[in-house]
């Protein structure tokens, strides 16, 4: 009754604000790895990663998390972008959170000091007939330069320079090999270099297509050359994609 309900809905939807259904898209997916490993740091081990992700035309809204199985660390993100050309701008939140942690978990904390999210502003360069991208990554809010006196002061703006090149041997396999860069003075060096390569990857993904779902396989060899750490990673999942004018058309034959 409930998916009835939906399908209902996004149909109503779509004809109020006379939305073209068949740019409206929701896919969904649900990954596992054996560590979470973000720009040159382990997060923590074993974990979920679900994705859950709304698009419009070249605008997307997603909300994706990395949950570890243990119950040591949990992260919800949300993003929005919009895509123009070659061009994605983004704007993400993260909320992370460690079960450590002494104080109460509150969400909705967004206070200086106390709170556990943080806003980036992101710019991607992905032209479609090169085998090559570059990511901008910007903190602007939600981490402060520590002060001599213990206090928090201005926004860091810690940033990331992450350039891509990949080869792609069929449609749904690639293999890719990342250089991330701490740019300026940044939390990833904990605000001593104005540079420093911190993530260099070499990934190669394959995705296994069964109809509307397709199961994803990836392993990485994961190192960063400032802390000398080094790992092997890997994950699988299963991944989905719905286009609204399918759904509806799925929602007419079902009422028949």
């Amino acid at each position: 009754m409930k998916i009835r309900l939906l399908f209902v809905f996004a149909l109503v939807l779509s004809n109020v604000l006379h939305l073209d259904a068949r740019k409206f898209s929701v896919s969904g997916s649900v990954e596992t790895y054996t560590a979470y490993l973000w720009r040159g740091s382990k997060e923590c081990g074993a974990h979920a990663a679900p994705c859950l992700s709304f698009s419009y035309g070249n605008l997307t809204l997603q909300s994706y998390g990395f949950i570890s199985y243990d119950g040591y660390y949990k992260e919800i993100d949300w993003d929005i972008s919009y895509k123009v050309g070659d061009f994605t701008f983004h704007l993400a939140d993260y909320y992370a959170r460690l079960s450590t942690y002494q104080t109460p978990e509150n969400y909705f904390d967004f206070r200086k000091g106390s709170t556990n999210h943080i806003q980036e502003v992101i710019l991607c360069y992905e032209p479609q007939k090169l085998p090559f991208a570059i990511r901008w990554f910007t903190f602007v809010n939600g981490d402060w330069l520590p002060q001599a006196d213990g206090t928090l002061g201005r926004a860091s703006f810690s940033s990331y320079l992450e350039p891509e090149i990949f080869y792609q041997f069929k449609e749904n396999s690639r293999l890719s090999l990342f250089c991330g860069a701490s740019v300026f003075k940044g939390n990833y060096t904990k605000y001593t270099k104005d540079f420093a390569v911190i993530h260099l990857e070499l990934r190669y993904r394959h995705q296994f297509m069964l109809g509307k779902v397709n199961i994803p396989v990836q392993v990485s060899f994961v190192t960063n050359p400032y802390s000398g750490k080094t790992w092997l990673n890997a994950g699988a999942g299963i991944a989905w994609r719905l286009l609204l004018s399918e759904a509806c058309h799925e929602y007419r034959r079902w009422l028949m």
